[in-house]
C-alpha cells in the first residue's frame, strides 16, 4: 500500500471515530431539551463533517500581492490588483463550470454579476467606503484544485491603517481549515505579520508561506531572505517545519498573458504541486483534525459532571444533600452573574447607541451653515431652470449633499464603534470564562473531582442595512405654487428649501439612528446566543451530574468509560 493509501486508510476509521463520538454525545444528550447547548453544537460539527467543504484562506497585509498570488493560482485575472481593496469584504472563490459572481449585500439582497465589473464592488475606487454595503462576495471560477469540494477565501488585508480589517479576519477563523500566508521580499516579513501570526498560529491547522515577488531580487539575495524567513518562522513564531514556497506572482501572469518564456525561473508549479498532493493527502485529515478537537472538549466537559456524578454516589445521603445544594447554589450563582452580565451588555449597548444620537446631532447642527452656504450658490449658478427641471436638479443637488453629510461621519463613528464593540466583546468574553471557570473549580472542589476546563470564543460584530432618502422637491408644495411665475415659483422653492434643511438632514439622521439601532441590536442578540449557548453545555452537565434515577446511576460508569474512550480516540485525531 502507498503512503498516500495508508493515509486514506487511516483517516478514513480517524473519521468512523470522530462520527461516532458525535452520535455518542448525541445519544447521551437525548433527555435535553430540544435546542440545547450541547446538542446545537454537536449537530453543527455533524454538518460541518458530513457537507466536508475545506476552507482554504489566503492571509497577508495590503502590498504583499495577494490578489495577485490568487489570480496566479487560479491562471486568470478575476480579482482587481494594485488597487485598494474595499474593507472587510470577504472573498470566496469555488469551484464553478464556467466564470461568475455573486455580490452578497448587507441588506440580505444578493446579485448576480460579470466577473469583469468585480472592481465596481471590492475596491476602494469603484466602492468606496464600502458605499454599496457589499457583505461579502461569492466567486465561481472552473480551476482544477477548487473541484476537490475547496473554498479559497481572499481576506482582508491585516494591519492596514483600518484595524477592523484584520478583526474581520480574525473573526473568520473559526471557518479556516488552512491558509496560505502571502509575505514577499521587500521586507520578508513585518512585525505586523509576526504578532498577527503569533496570535492565531494555534487556531489554524496548517499553513502554507508564499514568498511572493522574486523577481526583484537576486537568485543569491532570493537564498539568504529564504534563510531567514525560515529562520523567523521556525525558531521565533515556533512554527513546526514551515513551508516556504518563493515566487512572482506577477511573472506568471504575464507568462500567461504575452505565451513566452520568463527568464527568471518561475516556482507557482511547485507549490501547485504541493498543494494538490495536500489535497489529496491530508485535507481531509486537517478538516476531521478540527471537528476532533471541539468534539474532545464537550466529551471531557461531560466526563467532568458523569465523574461528579459518580462521587456523589459514594456519599452518605446527609453529605450528598449538603454537597448538592452546594453545587446548585454555584449554579444559580453563576447564572445569575451571568444575567448580570447580559444586563450590563445591554446597558452598555445602550450608552453606545446614546453617543451615536449625540455625535449625529451634533454633526447635523454644524452642517447646516454650510449647507446653507452650498444651497445659496447653487442658487446662483442655475438661474434658468424651473418646475420639473428645478425639482430634478434640486433633488441631485440634495441627495449629494445628504451622502456627503452623513459618509465620511459615518465611516469614522463605524470605526469608533466597531473598535468599541471589539474592546467589549473581548471583555464579557473574559468576565464569562471567568465565571464558568469559578463554577467548574467550586464544582471540582466540592466533589473532589479534577476540573476540565471549558473556555468561550464569540465576537460582536456589525452590518449596514442603511439608505438615505429625500422626498421629491415638490412632493410638499401647495398645488396653486406650480402655477406661480416661474422668478416666484424659483424664490418660493428655495426659501422653502432653506427652511426645511435641518428636517432633511434630521430625516436621515433618524434613518442611521434606526441603522445602528437595528444593528447593534442583532449583533447583540447573535452574541448573547452564543454566550448562552455555550456556557449552557457547562450548567448542563453539571445540572444533570446529581440525577439519581436508577437508570441513569447505573449507567454512569458505564457512560464515564465511553467519554474515556471516545475522548482517547479524538485526542489520536488531534494529536
Amino acid at each position: 500500500m502507498t503512503g498516500i493509501d495508508g493515509n486514506a486508510g487511516k483517516t478514513s476509521k480517524e473519521r468512523q471515530s470522530v462520527e461516532y463520538a458525535i452520535a455518542s454525545l448525541l445519544t447521551l444528550c437525548k433527555g435535553e431539551a430540544k435546542g440545547s447547548g450541547i446538542s446545537s453544537k454537536l449537530h453543527t460539527l455533524q454538518r460541518k463533517l458530513r457537507t466536508n467543504r475545506f476552507h482554504l484562506a489566503v492571509l497577508g497585509q495590503m502590498k504583499r500581492g495577494k490578489s495577485s498570488f490568487i489570480n496566479a493560482l487560479l491562471r486568470a485575472d478575476i480579482l482587481p490588483t494594485g488597487v485598494i481593496p474595499v474593507t472587510s469584504v470577504i472573498t470566496e472563490i469555488r469551484y464553478s463550470s464556467s466564470p461568475a459572481a455573486t455580490i452578497h449585500y448587507s441588506t440580505g439582497q444578493s446579485e448576480n454579476i460579470p466577473i469583469a465589473l468585480l472592481a465596481d464592488f471590492i475596491t476602494e475606487a469603484g466602492n468606496p467606503g464600502n458605499k454599496k454595503q457589499v457583505g461579502s462576495v461569492e466567486v465561481g471560477y472552473p480551476a482544477s484544485f477548487l473541484g476537490a469540494n475547496v473554498v479559497l477565501i481572499d481576506t482582508p488585508g491585516i494591519g492596514s491603517t483600518h484595524a477592523h480589517n484584520t478583526r474581520t479576519t480574525e473573526s473568520y477563523l473559526e471557518k479556516i481549515d488552512a491558509a496560505i500566508v502571502v509575505l514577499s521580499v521587500d521586507p520578508p516579513i513585518t512585525q505586523v505579520e509576526s504578532d498577527f501570526l503569533e496570535r492565531v498560529k494555534d487556531d489554524i491547522p496548517r499553513f502554507f508561506f508564499v514568498l511572493n515577488k522574486i523577481d526583484l531580487v537576486t537568485p543569491e539575495e532570493l537564498s539568504s531572505i529564504s534563510h531567514f524567513l525560515l529562520e523567523e518562522l521556525e525558531n521565533r513564531l515556533q512554527l513546526d517545519s514551515p513551508e516556504l514556497f518563493p515566487l512572482s506572482a506577477r511573472q506568471v501572469l504575464s507568462t500567461k498573458r504575452d505565451n513566452s518564456d520568463a527568464s527568471f525561473p518561475i516556482k507557482l508549479i511547485d507549490f501547485e504541486e504541493r498543494l494538490l498532493q495536500f489535497f489529496s493527502a491530508e485535507k481531509d485529515q486537517v478538516l476531521l483534525q478540527s471537528v476532533a478537537l471541539d468534539v474532545t472538549t464537550i466529551a471531557r466537559t461531560m466526563r467532568f459532571a458523569i465523574a461528579i456524578g459518580i462521587s456523589a454516589r459514594a456519599m452518605s445521603v446527609e453529605n450528598l444533600a449538603d454537597k448538592g445544594r452546594a453545587l446548585n447554589q454555584l449554579i444559580a450563582q453563576a447564572e445569575l452573574e451571568l444575567r448580570e452580565l447580559h444586563v450590563l451588555l445591554r446597558q452598555r449597548t445602550a450608552d453606545i447607541l446614546d453617543q451615536v444620537e449625540g455625535d449625529l446631532r451634533s454633526h447635523v447642527e454644524s452642517t447646516i451653515p454650510d449647507l446653507r452656504k452650498r444651497l445659496k450658490t447653487f442658487e446662483r449658478q442655475h438661474p434658468k431652470e424651473t418646475r420639473t427641471s428645478l425639482g430634478r436638479i434640486l433633488e441631485e443637488f440634495l441627495m449629494q449633499a445628504v451622502d456627503e453629510t452623513f459618509h465620511k461621519w459615518k465611516v469614522q463613528e463605524d470605526a469608533r464603534i466597531e473598535a468599541e464593540l471589539h474592546s467589549l466583546s473581548d471583555r464579557f468574553v473574559a468576565q464569562a470564562n471567568g465565571i464558568l471557570e469559578r463554577l467548574q473549580q467550586g464544582a471540582g472542589t466540592l466533589f473532589e473531582v479534577p476540573v476540565e476546563q471549558f473556555s468561550i470564543a464569540c465576537n460582536l460584530d456589525v452590518e449596514s442595512h442603511l439608505y438615505y432618502m429625500v422626498e421629491p422637491i415638490f412632493h410638499s408644495l401647495d398645488n396653486f405654487i406650480l402655477l406661480l411665475p416661474r422668478f416666484l415659483l424659483r424664490l418660493v422653492v428655495f426659501r422653502k428649501l432653506d427652511k426645511n434643511l435641518f428636517s432633511i438632514l434630521d430625516c436621515n439622521a433618524g434613518r442611521i439612528r434606526y441603522d445602528y439601532v437595528g444593528r447593534l441590536e442583532k449583533s447583540i442578540n447573535k452574541f448573547d446566543k452564543e454566550l448562552q449557548a455555550a456556557v449552557s453545555i457547562v450548567t448542563e452537565s453539571l445540572k444533570s451530574a446529581l440525577c439519581t434515577s436508577p437508570h441513569k446511576a447505573n449507567n454512569q460508569a458505564r457512560t464515564l468509560n465511553l467519554l474515556d474512550t471516545l475522548i482517547a480516540d479524538c485526542s489520536r485525531t488531534v494529536a
